[in-house]
């Protein structure tokens, strides 16, 4: 072996290097799997900016039912929440329907009646089920620390007049320790008052009571017969 020919030869070593890096520099190298692979990394302006302009308005729309429902329970909370009507208290506004002496009595002959009128009362009343088969006479707005009460004054068997007052199921509380009477899944708290008997329950997000010189149980009859 000549010295031109020898590994260990200088120049000859430099010129193979060389050589294979020009060989190199000519073989084809698929790079369109890594092109696509980055690419997908990359995400897209216009992609986004549609994207964001889908989310804003159900972001606006979120924020505003958050914003209506904490402004909701704030007011709610700031009024006091529920509310206790004694057996004294409901005798009392029952006492006043009979009597006509309280200013606010409306003449009415119907449930329907009775709720247009104390809408034009009340822009929020709440509205009055129906009774089986009773002639409405009276109605009137009641309230109790703000909570409002809409009553009506009907006659039930032989003309014993009853009065049923309605409100909202959230301002009212029903009373504890009181007689418990559960008919086709329903419980009704019975109290009395002197001669008047009184029932009170919740019924579609309602609080109902009913009150008159009845048994409990015919009130709860009644009760049982309202219509929504």
């Amino acid at each position: 072996m000549t010295t031109s020919n020898r590994p260990d030869n200088p120049e000859n070593f430099d010129d193979a290097i060389a050589n294979r890096l020009a060989k190199l520099r000519t073989m084809p190298v698929d790079t369109s799997r890594l092109d696509s692979a980055i690419t997908a990394q990359i995400p897209k302006p216009g992609a986004d900016r549609f994207a964001l302009a889908r989310l804003r308005p159900l972001r606006a729309i979120a924020a505003a039912i958050a914003t209506f429902l904490l402004v909701g329970i704030l007011i709610w909370s700031l009024s006091g929440g529920p509310v206790l009507a004694s057996p004294d208290m409901m005798a009392t506004f029952h006492s006043q329907l009979i009597s006509g002496k309280d200013g606010a009595v409306i003449r009415v002959d119907s449930i329907a009646d009775a709720n247009a009128k104390l809408a034009e009362e009340w822009n929020k009343s709440v509205e009055i089920p129906q009774v089986p088969s009773e002639h409405v006479m009276l109605c009137c707005m009641k309230s109790i620390k703000d909570k409002h009460i809409a009553c009506v004054l009907f006659e039930a068997d032989q003309g014993v007049p009853v009065t049923m007052a309605v409100a909202k199921a959230m301002d009212m509380k029903l009373p504890t320790g009181s007689q418990t009477v559960t008919r086709a899944g329903t419980t009704y708290h019975v109290q009395s008052s002197g001669e008047l008997n009184m029932v009170m329950t919740e019924r579609n997000g309602r609080w109902i009571c009913l009150i008159g010189a009845l048994p409990s149980e015919r009130l709860i009859d009644i009760g049982a017969g309202i219509e929504f």
